[in-house]
């Protein structure tokens, strides 16, 4: 069976799911929703973010396949490894982000042979954040899952992964604008390039920076002479310039901590 049959048939049952054909989901309080939860904190409270992927790596199927609407397939658990390994869980990697669970929105939904229990359905909703502290309420995304669990010789492992609909969320914050020359403006306007981002282009829109990045398109609130919110998200963008007084690089923090830098071209 090849891959994109593979990611039909799971598709598939996720449709089954939302259709009136399916099984209903099981009550929150059930021995296959706590194991399930129980294996969801394996993976992400110890896996993810402590980074001990061998621990994880016990819940995976060796044909394990991860479907990510922004990073493509991953094909093996082997491969997976890897990628945590010298991606989100290199040694001395500052900017690595948590991930968190929204309270409430696990969902199983088991999955019967005739009779006989054999797999089950994981949703859910988690956001990311570099901060350990993080909520939902403060949080500027979240994504949805679907964890398509297996049960083999009494043991629960996880078979397919699917991550989508990452995107950006409002959020409700209280910014007080302050006036900055258009000199300033003109200053910290042009092309430039960030280590995770890539081409970023600031300009002058109405008297107003605008930002285009990827994933980014918004009009930013003047907070400080050389500062500059996002109206919606928890992030600042401080315009650094050099000794001659023009624009060097532009620091990008989130809840008060660097996440991005982005260099003048």
């Amino acid at each position: 069976m090849n891959q994109s049959i593979k990611l039909l048939a799971v598709c598939i049952i996720g449709l089954l799911i939302n259709s009136d054909i399916a099984f209903a989901q099981v009550n929150k309080n059930s021995e296959l929703f706590k194991t399930l939860k129980s294996n969801d904190s394996i993976l992400f409270k110890v896996g993810f973010n402590k980074c001990k992927i061998e621990k994880s790596a016990k819940l995976m199927f060796d044909d394990l396949e991860f479907y990510h609407d922004k990073s493509g397939i991953t094909n093996s658990k082997a491969e997976f490894i890897s990628v945590m390994k010298n991606g989100l869980c290199k040694p001395n990697n500052t900017e690595k982000p948590y991930r968190f669970l929204v309270e409430g929105s696990l969902e199983v939904f088991p999955l019967y042979n005739n009779d006989t229990l054999y797999g089950a359905l994981q949703n859910g909703k988690h956001f990311f954040s570099p901060d350990k502290t993080m909520t939902y309420e403060k949080s500027n995304n979240y994504a949805l899952f679907s964890h398509l669990w297996i049960l083999e010789n009494n043991v629960w492992k996880i078979k397919r992964v699917i991550s989508y609909n990452h995107v950006s969320k409002e959020v409700v914050q209280s910014i007080e604008e302050v006036t900055v020359s258009k000199e300033l403006l003109v200053k910290y306007s042009g092309n430039y390039k960030a280590q995770y981002s890539g081409d970023v282009i600031i300009k002058l829109e109405n008297n107003k920076l605008f930002i285009k990045a990827e994933g980014l398109e918004t009009t930013l609130t003047a907070i400080a002479k050389n500062k500059f919110a996002h109206p919606k998200a928890p992030l600042v963008f401080e315009f650094i310039l050099d000794k001659n007084g023009e624009t060097r690089e532009i620091i990008v923090n989130q809840n008060g901590k660097m996440v991005e830098k982005a260099t003048k071209q």
